[in-house]
């Protein structure tokens, strides 16, 4: 890590974002090593770790066919972490109420996906009890039938409930846009809107991480987005129950450069608002 974002922002990087999330990367977690982009990195960091692959299954993960794997990415996880400081957050089958991963959860897989995940869960305490484990969905349901309250594992087999949370449907172009969006429910009832989603984490008495956010560039550039987050996580930042205890802006040039505000911006007017204000 070079330092570069957090001079551009004018105040260092607290936490730091990566993604080891297919079968091969959750054990080779290059990123991580000694000579990788992170080796060095000794502040909290978020990880997401992947699930399961293309041809599995959660009723096969229920039954502990991944086992070893999770156990061998986790030792390694722990071996890694070994003489840092900074927490570790374990990103198990994020955004797993979309339909872009393998491990996306439906009506017809979601009894097993809760007990693959509770395998999961007791592998972390056993291996890996340092880092904190992260239920981490998507800001709403898409392209499947299953409401994720209804799979969630239980409070006492999470330690963070995260939401990835994004400038889009619907886009927020004005503080009104922002107010409205903010208790709005998905096509199965679930949360929406952010309020919702920290309005769970506090009735599972839980801190919410938001671990990965941004404007997105294909749908505009202002700064009302920004704003409403800045505003939002100062009233609601802290480690306690319903409260942001972190969040990740996602600097990462993808999806046509939709996300990025340093070092390429596609959102000139978003990325300032987000320097002056962070």
């Amino acid at each position: 890590m070079s330092g570069a974002y957090g001079n551009w922002r004018g105040r260092p990087v607290e936490i730091a974002g990566t993604w080891n999330d297919n079968n091969q990367a959750m054990l080779g977690l290059w990123a991580l090593r000694p000579s990788g982009d992170l080796g060095n990195w000794d502040k909290p960091l978020d990880i997401a770790v992947g699930a399961i692959g293309t041809g599995e299954t959660w009723q096969a993960a229920a039954g502990g066919a991944y086992d070893a794997r999770w156990r061998e990415s986790l030792t390694s996880l722990k071996k890694l972490w070994s003489g840092r400081s900074g927490t570790w957050y374990l990103r198990f089958a994020h955004e797993m109420n979309g339909n872009w991963y393998a491990w996306s959860v439906n009506s017809g897989n979601a009894a097993a996906f809760t007990k693959a995940w509770n395998r999961y869960r007791a592998l972390q305490q056993e291996i890996f009890p340092e880092s904190k484990l992260v239920f981490n969905v998507n800001r709403e349901t898409v392209g499947n039938n299953a409401d994720w309250r209804k799979y969630w594992p239980g409070k006492e087999n999470v330690d963070v409930f995260g939401v990835d949370y994004y400038n889009a449907y619907p886009y927020v172009a004005t503080k009104q846009d922002w107010a409205a969006s903010m208790k709005l429910t998905d096509g199965v009832g679930a949360p929406k809107g952010l309020q919702g989603h920290l309005d769970f984490a506090r009735s599972q008495g839980l801190p919410m991480s938001i671990s990965e956010w941004s404007g997105t560039a294909a749908n505009g550039d202002n700064v009302a987005f920004m704003q409403g987050m800045y505003e939002f996580l100062q009233a609601n930042g802290g480690s306690g129950a319903g409260q942001v205890l972190y969040e990740i802006l996602f600097n990462v040039n993808v999806h046509n450069n939709s996300y990025r505000v340093f070092n390429g911006t596609a959102m000139p007017k978003a990325a300032e608002a987000y320097r002056s204000l962070w």
